[in-house]
């Protein structure tokens, strides 16, 4: 973990940078200065694009000595540190694959101003589209992934306010990805060519049926229902518990007043295997850097409705 590099770094009382790690296919190091300032550097061939001034963080960025050039992030506000340490996990593995050397510095400056824009959105609140969508992330993260895991292994494996492809990475490799459907949908709409691309690992897209209501509806779901009820979950978890809390930070909900709610259907469960149809990186031509999609949607393996999640996946440890 990157908190481990830094401490590493401080115990032995000088200014020095570490290695994010032996596999990591580009130079990414942790870095850290004195009396209490991490970081997170990256070293490059290609001169970085000229960059924002982010608040809280310095950005800066320089020619070395030996020809490359190197791009730095640091803290400048120690409150900050857990939701730091979450920017730096995020781009330490966003630029883990398919980020070759000449983009790495681009990739490295657009997953801070991606964190940017995120951070920002939590002032105006959340469009419909984005209400659904949280609600859909958080009803799976209450009915299917807190069930069957630890609390800590939970929260950890939500992944959607962090901008990775998929919503959920869980502790044994799988991908989760999950849709907001209306009732009985039939196709849903994919957003890029890493959507619904896992590599070797294994991927599901789960679908979570929902129909707007009324606030005041007997069974009415808003976002806030949903933070509250996994908020109680959570309440023996401290660590997990604040875990939520900053990932919650960045999916841009305020946490005001709710005027949009829905009543719940059925969650459908489908495997992403070689036939399930899909557009990746591999597949289209060359020359497709990026596609939006809508894909008709195959027979679910598994359906079942929120509820009943709970109690057939409860072997939690």
């Amino acid at each position: 973990m990157i908190e481990a590099l830094w401490q590493s770094i401080r115990r032995g009382g000088r200014e020095a940078q570490q290695r994010v790690d032996q596999f990591h296919p580009l130079d990414l190091y942790a870095d850290f200065r004195l009396p209490d300032r991490p970081g997170l550097m990256l070293i490059t061939g290609q001169r970085p694009p000229d960059h924002f001034m982010p608040r809280a963080i310095s950005l800066e960025s320089g020619l070395r000595n030996d020809g490359r050039w190197s791009v730095r992030m640091s803290l400048e506000v120690p409150g900050l540190l857990p939701v730091f340490a979450e920017l730096c996990r995020d781009i330490i593995e966003a630029l883990r694959k398919d980020v070759p050397d000449r983009r790495a510095a681009s990739a490295f400056i657009d997953r801070i101003e991606r964190w940017r824009l995120l951070l920002e959105k939590g002032a105006s609140g959340l469009s419909v589209e984005q209400s659904r969508g949280l609600i859909a992330e958080l009803t799976v993260l209450q009915t299917v992934v807190l069930p069957c895991w630890s609390r800590e292994q939970a929260v950890a494996a939500w992944t959607g306010p962090l901008a990775m492809p998929q919503d959920f990475l869980l502790p044994d490799g799988t991908h989760m990805e999950v849709k907001a459907v209306g009732r009985n949908a039939d196709s849903v709409r994919i957003n890029g060519l890493q959507q619904l691309d896992a590599g070797n690992d294994v991927l599901q897209l789960l679908t979570v049926e929902m129909e707007k209501t009324g606030a005041d509806a007997a069974g009415a779901v808003t976002v806030g229902l949903l933070v509250d009820a996994i908020r109680q979950e959570l309440t023996e978890a401290p660590r997990a518990a604040t875990e939520f809390e900053n990932l919650l930070s960045f999916t841009g909900w305020s946490g005001g007043g709710e005027n949009y709610a829905v009543q719940l259907g059925s969650i459908g469960v489908y495997p992403v295997d070689v036939a399930f149809p899909r557009l990746t990186g591999s597949i289209v031509p060359r020359g497709v850097l990026d596609a939006s999609y809508t894909i008709r949607l195959p027979r679910p393996s598994e359906t079942r409705d929120p509820d009943t999640w709970i109690s057939q996946n409860s072997t939690q440890t």
